[in-house]
């Protein structure tokens, strides 16, 4: 965890970095629109969590191994890492949608941090949004990077291609039996807090699998 800590601008300051050039875009652009702008920008921190779990990894796993950490304790101490600073985001994230409420969204009607949906509920209920998301996309690009430290660039290039058959497939059969309809109902008629909570499935499986896999992984 020291170890993962000391490198403070992939955990602390490049996230928000991220997010700031797309903020300040959205807020000039809401000067010259008469009508509320419900904004996606939030996303690239979404998308860039999922870079640092691929990144920490790559970075972070020959060094620990050097020094003789097991990879057991190596993965316990991203995994704690990881979660604690998701939980961080998930509160600074919650406490900026209160701001944006307060400044009467920014004084330009602009929704970038609170958004219908995903902010619908309690306190606890957001907080639980914010960082179901935030660990399962760290988790996904940690789980991307093993199959790569396991198996190398071959191993990856299947799985993209497994990855990209079967959502073709998926894709399909929805399609065809005219289910996108349903689909997005079905998904607006649970609340965010539930589908987080569902989510919480995927992210223990990407963790279970990186796990097995950087145990027979070399260096």
């Amino acid at each position: 965890m020291k170890m993962h800590l000391r490198d403070r601008w992939i955990w602390f300051f490049t996230p928000f970095l991220v997010v700031l050039p797309s903020f300040l875009v959205n807020i000039i652009i809401s000067y010259f629109v008469e009508e509320p702008i419900y904004t996606g920008g939030i996303l690239s921190l979404y998308i860039y969590m999922l870079i640092a779990g691929a990144i920490s990894l790559i970075q972070s796993f020959p060094f620990a191994l050097g020094l003789s950490v097991r990879r057991t304790d190596y993965f316990a101490g991203t995994g704690m890492v990881a979660g604690a600073v998701c939980a961080l985001i998930a509160v600074l994230l919650l406490l900026l949608s209160y701001v944006e409420q307060l400044t009467g969204f920014w004084g330009v009607d602009l929704h970038f941090f609170g958004l219908p949906y995903l902010n619908d509920g309690g306190i606890a209920e957001q907080l639980w949004v914010y960082f179901s998301i935030l660990i399962n996309m760290f988790f996904l690009g940690f789980f991307v990077s093993s199959i790569y430290r396991r198996f190398g660039k071959k191993g990856l290039g299947v799985f993209f291609v497994l990855l990209l058959i079967l959502m073709t497939v998926c894709s399909y059969v929805i399609t065809f039996n005219q289910w996108w309809v349903t689909l997005f109902h079905w998904l607006a008629g649970h609340p965010a807090s539930m589908l987080a909570s569902w989510a919480v499935v995927l992210t223990v499986g990407y963790a279970i699998l990186s796990y097995f896999m950087l145990r027979k992984s070399t260096v």
